[in-house]
């Protein structure tokens, strides 16, 4: 066998030695999340990430994971060289994110709306007299599809004696978004002044949001040219890079190791400009109104900026 050879069959016994080493820590330690402990940072933005594609490709998460993974040997094993591999696995774990630049967009929509219905079944409910915390728990088998994993982690960090401000607080981090943070800061500050008028305010955040929501679609409509521009553009850059670097006549000085690390800048700078092109297409959210909480925050919760 070839250097490069020994090389490729190297790290892929690495990566199932570590698959294998993931996989028996979290047998051990069970599948089953504490819902009082917070995710990690890394764990948060993988979620995010996850999050911003249609939910059809979330449900095929794993396999894209997958795919990408034998992409990156294959083109590996077909260069001889690691870094062609590693934009190529890069490619195809971008690709639903490139064609589908404004679907993030689009669910934060569907968010408010879940947020604003959720909370007029929160009002609906709370005017049976139980506490905020309760008729949280009772909505969560109810919740809108859109914010029913939320609401569900919500309660159950209520359920398990978690404060409730911290509690709140990691439900704005989740929803991340500044309207999400006005529903957040009327829960934490009715857990500190409890009195009548509850429901009332519940009503009337949910007609605003409901507004909101209505607005932000109509700016969505006016940026579906855009969104278009930026995935056709976005496409062709990926298919002929790849196409220039599957070809090794036209890539055979990037096989040596100073092409390795130009290809490794240029690869770089395509990426930021694909994510440029990205965030071009979509809508920012309104500004956080909480400070987001630490990776593993203690008993305090989240305060104004």
């Amino acid at each position: 066998m070839t250097t490069q050879q020994l090389a490729l069959a190297a790290a892929c016994c690495a990566v199932l030695a570590l698959l294998a080493a993931v996989a028996l820590v979290r047998e051990l330690r069970g599948r089953v999340p504490d819902p009082v402990k917070p995710p990690s940072r890394l764990a948060a933005r993988l979620r995010h990430a996850r999050g911003e594609l249609p939910e059809r490709w979330q449900r095929r998460w794993r396999h894209l994971v997958t795919v990408a993974a034998v992409v990156t040997l294959a083109v590996w094993a077909y260069t001889g060289w690691p870094v062609q591999g590693l934009l190529a696995g890069a490619a195809v774990l971008a690709l639903p994110y490139l064609l589908h630049p404004g679907d993030a967009a689009v669910q934060r929509i569907e968010r408010l709306e879940a947020v604003a219905q959720w909370l007029n079944h929160l009002a609906g409910v709370h005017t049976a007299g139980i506490s905020l915390a309760q008729t949280i728990r009772t909505s969560a088998k109810s919740a809108p599809a859109p914010i029913a994993a939320n609401v569900q982690r919500l309660s159950d960090r209520l359920r398990a004696g978690m404060d409730a401000q911290q509690a709140y607080a990691l439900f704005a981090d989740e929803l991340a978004d500044g309207i999400s943070d006005h529903v957040v800061l009327l829960f934490q500050t009715h857990s500190v002044y409890t009195g009548p008028g509850l429901a009332t305010a519940l009503e009337a955040l949910a007609v605003t949001i409901h507004q909101q929501a209505a607005d932000a679609r109509d700016i969505e409509a006016d940026r579906r040219k855009v969104r278009k521009a930026a995935r056709q553009v976005s496409v062709i850059v990926c298919v002929v890079v790849m196409g220039c670097m599957l070809n090794t006549a036209w890539s055979a000085w990037y096989g040596t190791p100073v092409g390795q690390v130009a290809l490794v800048v240029l690869g770089a700078a395509a990426a930021w400009t694909l994510a440029w092109l990205r965030r071009i297409a979509r809508t920012k959210p309104d500004p956080r109104l909480l400070e987001a909480l630490p990776a593993r925050p203690g008993p305090a919760s989240g305060g104004f900026r």
